[in-house]
């Protein structure tokens, strides 16, 4: 099947689906779990008990529970770093008009925790933290059945969610749209998903806001001969773990660089097609990388600030020989939710502005108004909006 039939299939299959999860509500959703999951969860076991979460934590290996706290640190502080940073409220003054930019938090967001090949701690924490360093007040976590390991709790209670759900695939994208009788409605979905659960995403924007629909991993790398080849191969391949679609790119000016690499990707064969290693100039890799918009950007030259000033477009940028891609998607701070499928080129990863509205708000006093409304009255006869005049023109002749 080509891939423009099958993605019709998958949207009216998830079309369906919605349909059925907005008129049967708990009952369509348990429904599903059984049949994507293939475990019984009742509505009344959706949400994950504050015991369950205790005991996670009681129970998960100490290593792994001290090395979550130390990204949820890192994370944490990065992001308020960043909250700090954001533009705030402000307002302008001038011959009778006030305007000005009100900020506030999105209300409710659902955060979808993927499951499949591996559970991802990691992933509560790079979305959770920075929705609750922005102010969100309740942010709801769903993740399917069977992904709800010690980890993911501890991280969900490290993290600070407010409500854990054993729901997971398009359906819990749905009740997280438009509200069951267990599981709340939320204003925002966010959070990486495979392609059932981006199609729902989809469906569903406009009646929820979504972060962005995210494709397979993908990783570019910008090296010169001063590149460690073993470094570069091992990055390439773990981008290339996360699941059989997932895309890496080489660009680098040396043959040699190229070859080294190639070798010591043979002694560990990747199994993928989406994996390419070209010669090309500097000049030409950064205008390749610009043009391709990759989720993940190494960059590992001699130079690197004469590269990156010229970096345009890419979801995150690592410098240097000391700062693989899985630096950042564990613990670095910045989150590792970031735009796929060369969206970097006008969006951005999950971040504390994901979730802050600006509201933009004027007043004016009658002589800031009446110094202005004739001016109003002939923009909108220009757009023959002819009530949109009359508003004005009742008011300038107010005596």
């Amino acid at each position: 099947m080509n891939s423009i039939k099958e993605g019709r299939k998958i949207s009216r299959y998830i079309s369906g689906l919605i349909s059925r999860v907005r008129k049967g509500g708990d009952r369509a959703v348990s429904g599903y779990i059984r049949k994507f999951d293939g475990v019984n969860v009742p509505p009344a076991r959706f949400r994950v008990k504050k015991a369950e979460l205790n005991a996670a934590a009681a129970k998960i290996d100490k290593e792994i529970a001290a090395s979550l706290r130390l990204a949820a640190s890192n994370i944490r502080n990065f992001h308020k770093k960043e909250l700090l940073k954001l533009a705030k409220a402000w307002r302008q003054s001038r011959d009778g008009i006030i305007t000005g930019q009100m900020m506030s938090p999105v209300e409710k967001v659902g955060v979808y925790v993927p499951g499949g090949r591996y559970p991802y701690p990691s992933t509560v924490l790079m979305t959770v933290i920075p929705a609750k360093v922005a102010g969100v007040k309740r942010v709801v976590v769903v993740t399917p059945p069977k992904s709800l390991t010690q980890e993911i709790l501890y991280a969900a209670k490290l993290a600070g969610a407010d409500e854990i759900y054993r729901v997971g695939g398009p359906a819990a994208v749905a009740a997280l749209a438009f509200g069951t009788r267990n599981i709340p409605k939320t204003d925002m979905i966010v959070g990486p998903g495979n392609k059932y659960v981006n199609e729902a995403k989809r469906q569903v924007f406009g009646e929820v806001g979504i972060d962005s629909l995210a494709g397979p991993s993908e990783i570019a790398i910008i090296a010169d001969n001063t590149a460690d080849a073993e470094f570069v191969a091992a990055d390439i391949e773990a981008q290339l773990e996360h699941d059989p679609d997932a895309r890496a790119l080489l660009l680098s000016d040396s043959a040699a660089l190229i070859s080294k690499v190639r070798k010591a990707m043979r002694r560990k064969p990747v199994k993928s097609a989406s994996c390419s290693l070209a010669k090309v100039p500097m000049n030409r890799a950064v205008e390749i990388a610009n043009a391709a918009a990759p989720e993940h950007l190494e960059v590992i030259v001699k130079n690197p600030a004469r590269v990156l000033s010229r970096i345009r477009n890419a979801g995150a940028v690592f410098v240097g020989s000391w700062s693989p891609v899985a630096s950042g998607d564990y613990l670095a701070g910045p989150s590792h939710a970031l735009p796929t499928g060369g969206s970097a080129r006008f969006s951005s990863g999950v971040s504390v502005a994901t979730f802050i509205k600006r509201t933009s708000y004027m007043e004016f006093s009658k002589k800031g108004f009446m110094s202005c409304a004739r001016r109003i009255e002939i923009l909108a006869g220009a757009e023959r909006l002819r009530k949109h005049g009359r508003s004005i023109k009742i008011r300038r002749e107010k005596k």
